[in-house]
Parts: structure tokens; C-alpha cells; sequence
């Protein structure tokens, strides 16, 4: 019965033409070359026991003892790692635009491609919550979504986003979507936030170091994360990293706290036309910075760099916004070399995924491959606040994983080498 259903299951992954999906009570996947994303290492020859949704037992593969109630599937020569978190999505800023049909679309080539969650980084909740339902019970096929509400203070639901984002209501009066001052009761606001279905709040823009404290104070009360930007004009970075949040989002953003304005810096480093920079100059500029108290207080803090180093890619080629990509990827290397925990967030409204994103720490910010899976696995859980259930292969957690053909910690391009992916024990072929 057993080397039975195992043919059909062959069979059905190497002759179907589109993807399919399988779901059983009880897999055994044997033979795997286990990716430890806790201790860095491969382990050969293992065998994952899939219990409904769960990871139910991890064993050397000549220790399992067949029996009659799990189906068992031979996956020999085949890498196995977490599946990919990417901390740092959007999917319903303006929701007339980014219709529910494209949406349904991209979340499921990112769940073939072994993206198994994301975390959405402020958007409409009354969208998103529809899609994260759907996702979640297996409606639709996409990646877990945890999604946040935003706050802010008055200044910002100017806006067009924010208009867009709340239309039908008022901006920074939409439960998800709060403007924040000194009036404002906090207890209902989180409440509110909370009853969005939000995973945690994200603080965007114009808040005050009390205003911060005070709404990390209340979250924590309601057992709520809260992500921010690194910087939330008047509020510098070193005080957000302190206030209590799990995660700063956006590399460049920490230059604010030497730096007052946007405007400041692009007069610092914008590049007259006709004029080029060097590698050298910006090694030399860059010398003259220093973050290392801002390192110091991350890793105190256990706070996790949300880097969005695919954001800065886009300004390379641009003379007036350059230097955002010259000093992001040389902050994001001496942050990794410093010991700062990295999260893999694309922020690319889907263009790329988060295995872009990987690429780029290897290759331009000098991650070991290793280091890189880690920031889409495991840091990447901890920014959103879910490391007890997923970015990790442990047994108890979700039977989320991305089975490769080749190594990645070899290669980074093997990312891309997807053979499998599993989610909540359901397997997927993506081809």
C-alpha cells in the first residue's frame, strides 16, 4: 500500500503540468538534508513526521519505523529549510487599485515560490483581514498574512495614501488607521486596533517619545506587537529602539538620528549633474558616520532591523537619491558584522519577493547564504512577533517548509531551486 501511494505521488510531481496540492493526516518525508537555521548546520538523512498541520517528530531517517497510519514519501539528495517569512509587505494600501483578483494571484506564486508567510505593513484591514482569513483556512492558497494597524500622529493622514487606504471613512479616525495626540484614549484605540485582527501595531510617522511609550505601554497590556519605522519625526531612532517596539523598519532611516530632514541629506549627498561618486568617496563618507550605540541598543533591546534593502536598489542609478543606496547596504553589512538581528522584508508592492531580497543581503551587503536564510526564516518570525510557531524546522511548530534541489547555503540562487513546499502540512507542487 505504501510504495503504492508513493508512485502515484512520484508520478503526480514529475508529470503535472501546473501545481498541485496534496493533504494527508499523517507524512513522513524522508531522506531530507536538514537546514538548522538555529545552529547554522546541515543535517543529513533526516526524516520529518507531519502530524495534520504540525511538525510532530524529527529523526535520523534509519530510525523511523514505518507504520501503517502515515504515508511516507522517499525526497533523497533534497535541502529543507523553514518556509520564508517576508517581513515586509503591502497588499492593500488602495485596495480600488490593488484588486482582491491580482492579490489572490500573487499570494499564491509567492506560496509556490516557498513563501509560507508575510507580514503586511500597514494597509486596509477590511481587505485584509478577508485575505488573511482566506489564506489561513485554506480558501485561497497564499502565505499566512499578518497584518498591522497603523498610528500616527495628526500630521500625517494628509497623506494620499492614508486617504486612499481609509476611503469610505475619514483618515486617522478608521480603527485601523489612528491618529494619535495627546487627547487620544489609548485603551480603546489599541482595542480597536486589536479588534481589526491585527497582529500588531505600526507606528509610521510624527509621533513623540511619550506618545511612543505610552502605546507600547498599552499594546503590551493587550498582548499586541508594535513594529515602527527607525525614525518618527521629532522621535530619533535610539529612543524608538528603546521604547519597547520588536522591530524598526527601513535601514537608511537610522541617518535621522544625526541628520533632522530628508532635505538635509540630499543636500549633503545629492550629485551635481555631470558628476559621478566613486567607490571611494562613499567608503570615505561613510567612515565619518557611526551607528554603533544604535547597534549596541538593538541588540539590548532584542529589536530586529526590518533593512528593506530592495527599497534602496530602486535609487542606485539616481543622482539626487543615490547616496540611499550607497549608505543603506554599507549599514546594513557593519549592522550584520556588529551582531544585529536582520529580518528579509521586500517592501516592494510584490514586484519582487523576499528571495530577492535575500540576494541582495548576499550580494551586495556581504551576508554569508546562511545568514541570509536566516533573515527570511527565523529573524524575519521574530519581527513579527510569531517565532513560537514558525521560522524554525522544531518539532510542535507549523509543518511550513521549503524543499530545494540544490544547496543555498552553497549557492543563494539555489533559493530558487524549489522542488516542494509544504504549508500547515499541506504539499505543494509548484510546477
Amino acid at each position: 500500500m505504501k510504495n503504492t501511494f508513493l508512485t502515484i505521488v512520484l508520478v503526480v510531481f514529475s508529470a503535472i503540468n501546473t501545481y498541485a496540492q496534496f493533504k494527508f493526516d499523517n507524512i513522513a518525508l524522508h531522506h531530507l538534508n536538514i537546514i538548522d537555521v538555529n545552529t547554522k548546520q546541515i543535517i543529513k538523512n533526516q526524516t520529518i513526521v507531519i502530524h495534520y498541520n504540525k511538525i510532530a517528530a524529527i529523526l535520523p531517517t534509519k530510525n523511523y519505523i514505518e507504520n501503517d497510519s502515515t504515508h511516507s514519501i522517499i525526497l533523497k539528495d533534497k535541502y529543507v529549510l523553514p518556509g520564508l517569512i517576508d517581513a515586509h509587505v503591502h497588499f492593500a494600501t488602495n485596495p480600488t487599485v490593488e484588486r482582491r483578483d491580482n492579490a489572490e494571484q500573487v499570494l499564491k506564486e509567492m506560496l509556490l515560490t516557498g513563501i509560507t508567510s508575510v507580514r503586511d505593513m500597514a494597509g486596509d484591514t477590511r481587505a485584509l483581514s478577508s485575505l488573511a482569513r482566506n489564506t489561513l483556512v485554506g480558501d485561497i492558497d497564499g502565505p499566512n498574512i499578518y497584518y498591522s494597524s497603523l498610528m500616527a500622529g495628526p500630521e500625517f493622514f494628509s497623506d494620499l495614501r492614508t486617504i486612499a487606504t481609509a476611503q469610505g471613512g475619514i483618515s486617522g479616525k478608521m480603527p485601523y488607521m489612528k491618529s494619535i495626540d495627546n487627547s487620544s484614549n489609548l485603551t480603546l484605540d489599541v482595542a480597536q486596533a486589536k479588534g481589526t485582527g491585527a497582529a500588531g501595531i505600526k507606528l509610521y510617522a510624527n509621533l513623540s517619545k511619550q506618545e511612543i511609550k505610552k502605546i507600547v505601554k498599552e499594546a503590551k497590556k493587550q498582548k499586541m506587537n508594535v513594529w515602527a519605522h527607525a525614525a518618527l519625526s521629532p522621535t530619533k531612532p535610539s529612543e524608538i529602539i528603546s521604547s519597547g517596539v520588536i522591530s524598526i523598519s527601513h535601514v537608511d532611516m537610522l541617518l535621522y538620528e544625526y541628520f533632522e530632514s530628508r532635505k538635509e541629506l540630499i543636500a549633503k549627498w545629492e550629485i551635481p549633474e555631470n558628476e559621478t561618486r566613486n567607490t571611494q568617496y562613499w567608503d570615505n563618507e561613510f567612515e565619518q558616520l557611526e551607528f554603533s550605540e544604535l547597534y549596541k541598543l538593538m541588540i539590548v533591546n532584542n529589536v530586529v532591523l526590518d533593512a528593506t534593502m530592495t527599497v534602496y536598489e530602486n535609487y542606485k542609478d539616481s543622482p539626487r537619491l543615490t547616496w540611499r543606496y550607497e549608505l543603506a547596504k554599507r549599514i546594513i553589512n557593519q549592522a550584520y558584522n556588529n551582531g544585529v538581528l536582520i529580518a528579509a522584508g521586500s517592501d516592494s508592492d510584490q514586484k519582487t519577493f523576499v528571495q530577492h531580497e535575500m540576494k541582495l543581503l548576499v550580494n551586495k551587503c556581504e551576508f554569508k547564504p546562511i545568514d541570509a536564510i536566516i533573515s527570511a526564516t527565523k529573524h524575519s518570525a521574530m519581527a513579527t512577533g510569531i517565532l513560537e510557531s514558525e521560522g524554525s524546522i522544531e518539532t510542535g511548530k507549523n509543518a511550513n517548509l521549503l524543499l530545494l534541489h540544490s544547496n543555498p547555503i552553497e549557492n543563494i540562487e539555489s533559493i530558487e531551486s524549489v522542488f516542494m513546499v509544504v504549508k500547515k502540512g499541506k504539499l505543494y507542487n509548484p510546477y
